[in-house]
Parts: structure tokens; sequence; C-alpha cells
């Protein structure tokens, strides 16, 4: 079920939106980007010990990166005691890596830079150009678009769409009642063509071991238009192995192709570990059961069972997931991607002719709620596996025919 908002809600909106007032006093907040006012920030840092005399230490740094093709690339570095992250403002505002204790969230991807947009050429290899610079944790596909390469209509697409090559035109960092805040504006917008605006606010409570992502997407024009949104999350060793296991209330699974489709489905949510060459990606698309609010978790578990990383998003916002398993070689990008979703990452036709495209009237707002938590024992994990199987009111429904081509 489309997540709507009224347009009467958000009719108000400009580009870019506009900051929250702060509520109370002890709250902070440091505008670092605004393409409005011509404000750009270099490098910049804050601690608790500017903003939060008292409790847990913290720390939040923006900084520029230089040399090859990362010149100019600027990220912001957060430290919260339990968890670090590093947020990408140039790069749609993506989550490059995260880590709790010695838990890397992450993966080994061939591309090691962080690469600027403006060396990526989208339309390359018959519009797969996007995978020149894919090496985050958490890469969003959209907005208008998130599938494979297609003309549709007078229009071509490329692989998962625009939006994690797009700078934030606005980029604020807030603290409030013991949560740091990032929030970024994207605008997704063209002449004669889609005017979707994403803005992402990712949050963590200090000394929790866990970042949540607020976001929506409006459609800031006054005709409709579609809207897809992909969280490409994706994760490598040490929780990617032979035995590692993907945990999910699973309601109904069916293979994207036929290549995902050999073997019968049959261990289809279990790692194999590494494969030399050839070697063809598999992805499982499917629905979730999701608590009474709409609530729902998935897991990846690693093959001692003793760490995890949880993933607990709102199926209203989110109502799809796919399972992708890339084990191929350690140098070849040895991955797999737990992505939540609006659809699937079919083309877009199909997605359409399916019912799994939200066509958003102008004015109109699509919200995503998403959490991510790194589970550093056996007692954690644990616990969330039996939290996935309280979800779990009946058997999951195997489904071997594909829902791509």
């Amino acid at each position: 079920m489309r997540h709507l908002l009224a347009a009467a809600a958000i009719c108000a909106l400009s580009v870019p939106a506009p900051l929250p007032a702060l509520a109370a006093a002890g709250e902070h907040s440091k505008l670092l980007i605004d393409t409005a006012t011509n404000l750009a920030t270099a490098n910049w840092k804050v601690s608790s010990a500017d903003w939060a005399k008292d409790g847990p230490a913290w720390s939040v740094q923006l900084r520029t990166l230089h040399g090859g093709r990362q010149e100019g690339v600027q990220v912001i570095e957060v430290d919260n005691g339990a968890m670090s992250l590093t947020v990408v403002p140039t790069r749609g505002f993506e989550l490059w890596k995260a880590k709790v204790g010695d838990l890397r969230l992450g993966w080994d991807s061939p591309v090691k830079e962080i690469i600027h947009p403006s060396y990526i050429r989208l339309n390359d290899n018959e519009g797969r150009g996007w995978v020149a610079g894919f090496g985050g944790l958490m890469v969003r596909g959209g907005l208008a678009s998130f599938g494979n390469p297609v003309i549709d209509g007078d229009q071509q697409l490329t692989l998962h769409g625009h939006v994690d090559y797009i700078p934030a035109s606005q980029v604020s960092v807030r603290y409030e009642s013991g949560k740091l805040i990032l929030r970024g504006v994207v605008n997704d917008f063209a002449t004669f063509g889609a005017q979707l605006q994403l803005v992402s606010e990712i949050s963590t409570v200090i000394g929790k071991p866990e970042l949540v992502f607020d976001d929506t997407v409006t459609n800031l024009s006054d005709a409709p238009q579609d809207m897809q949104l992909l969280y490409h999350t994706n994760f490598g060793t040490p929780l990617l192995g032979a035995g590692a296991e993907f945990v999910a209330p699973v309601k109904k699974v069916q293979p994207i192709n036929t290549a995902s489709a050999a073997g019968g489905l049959v261990g289809w949510n279990r790692y194999s570990g590494p494969h030399a060459a050839p070697y063809a990606a598999q992805v499982f698309n499917m629905s979730l059961h999701a608590d009474s609010t709409g609530m729902t978790k998935a897991m990846l578990k690693s093959p001692d069972g003793g760490r995890a990383v949880l993933m607990s998003f709102d199926t209203k916002g989110l109502p799809y997931m796919s399972l992708w398993k890339n084990e191929t070689t350690a140098k070849s990008g040895y991955v797999t991607g737990l992505e939540p979703g609006t659809g699937f990452p079919n083309t877009r036709p199909e997605e359409r002719a399916a019912g799994r495209v939200p066509n958003l009237k102008g004015g109109e707002v699509w919200r995503t709620h998403l959490a991510i938590a790194g589970l550093t024992s056996k007692s954690e994990v644990d616990s969330a596996a039996a939290a996935i199987q309280k979800l779990a009111v009946a058997p999951p429904i195997i489904d071997k025919t594909t829902t791509g081509p």
C-alpha cells in the first residue's frame, strides 16, 4: 500500500527544504552546505565537549577528500561511542561504511575510492555505468527508477537511477536529546522530467550501535510522477562467509530470473562461500510478514552465529525486499545485498505492469523508515532471531516462477 501524505500538508515545501526549528535549550545545529545561500564548508568538527558538556563522548567531522577520482568528495564521519559511520553528501547522502566495535558493516569493493560523480557516466556499458563507483554500505537506487536499463516511453533509464550520483543541495548536523541527526536534501530534477526531492535524516542515539534512516521523497512538480526507491544495503566479511544465513519472516519468495531459479531455490537464504569464475549472481525477491504497525525485520547472521546485522523497516513505505547474492571471489566483489524497496529491481515497465511503481501526484510525499543495528554477541543474535520468528505467522510460499525476464 502506498504511504502518502495529502498534498495540502506539503504545499509549503521549498527547494531545498527548510531546516526544522530547534525545540529547546541545549540543542544545537550547524548548516554545512546550502546551495540557496552559496554556503560550502570544506572541513568542520564538533564533539561532545562543544555541544554536550555531560554524558558519553561523541564526535562529528566533515572532511573533504583529495587525490585520484575522490578529489572534492565530502564525507561526514560520526562516532557515537558505540558505532562509527561515514555518510557521503557528495554521493546522494549515501552511507559508505559503519563499524560496531570490531564488527565491520560494509564490504570490499573493487572500487576503493569514493568516486566523485563527475567521473561517472551512467550511460556507459549499455546503461550500467552506475557500477563504476559502487562501493558503499547503503546506496539508494531511484528516485524515478532503480531497475535494469531500459527505454520507457521517451526516457532512457539507467541502472539504479541517478540519486547516488547527485550531490546534496543542503546538509546540516543537529544534536538533540542525546541523538545526532544528519540531514541532507538531494534534488533529482530535470527540465521536462522528474522533480523528485529526497530529504534524508540519518540519526543515531549516543552510545547505541544503531543508525536510522527517516526519508521522504516529494514530487515537487504539479504533474504525476513515477517514483521508485531502493535501499541497496551491502555486506561482505566478516558477516558473509560459508555458513552465513539470511533470516527474515518471509511471506513469499521468488527468483528474479532463470539463473536464480537454478537448483529449485534449495538453500536460497544460505551462503556457501566464494566461488571461482564463471559465477552468476542470484537475486531473490520477496514480501515479508510484519507486525500490526507495519514494521518488519531481516537479519544477516555470521557463519558462527555470534554476530549479525539487523535491519528493521516500515513495510508501508518499503513493502518489498530483494536478496542479492554475489558469492564471487574476494577480489571480484564478494558481497550480498539486503535491499528493501518500493518494488523489485526489474525494469520500470515490468514493475509498473505488476503494480509495484508508486505514482505520486503533484505535491505528494512518500515516507520510509529503516534502521540498521550491529549485533556483536550470540545472545543478541538469538534474541533478534526469536523476534523474527514471532513475525513469521505462516510458512513462506516458495514460488519458483521468475519475477523478471
